[in-house]
C-alpha cells in the first residue's frame, strides 16, 4: 500500500499553526467555497511493507510483504488512495529517519 507517512510530532505542529492562524482578528468564519481541506503528509512517498521492514529489521523481525487483490481496498490502495492530494504539505521526517530518532 503506498502512503505518505507523517510523524505525529510534525501534524501536532501544523494542527497547532491551524488553531492560531484561525484566531487572527482578520481571518474569515468559514473558508471560501471550494478551498481544499487542509492535509499534511510525509516527505516522500513511501509503503507500508517498506516502513514494516524498517521497523522489523531493528527489532530483530521478518517481514513478509503480501499482494493480495482480495484484501479489503487493494484496489484503490494500489491507485494511490490513501496518497495525499497535489495540495498537501508535505513536512516532516521520513519513517526512516524518524526511526532513527527512536531509542
Amino acid at each position: 500500500m503506498p502512503t505518505q507517512l507523517v510523524a505525529c510530532r510534525t501534524v501536532a505542529e501544523e494542527l497547532a499553526d491551524l488553531a492560531t492562524a484561525a484566531d487572527a482578528p482578520d481571518a474569515p468564519d468559514r473558508p471560501a467555497p471550494g478551498t481544499p481541506i487542509p492535509e499534511i503528509a510525509g516527505p516522500r512517498k513511501e509503503t507500508m511493507v517498506e516502513a514494516a521492514r524498517l521497523l522489523g529489521a531493528r527489532r530483530g523481525v521478518k517481514v513478509v510483504g503480501i499482494d493480495n487483490p482480495d484484501i479489503p481496498d487493494a484496489e484503490i490502495a494500489a491507485d494511490g488512495a490513501f496518497l495525499p492530494g497535489p495540495h498537501a504539505k508535505l513536512a516532516g521526517p521520513t519513517f526512516q529517519e524518524w526511526l532513527e530518532t527512536q531509542p
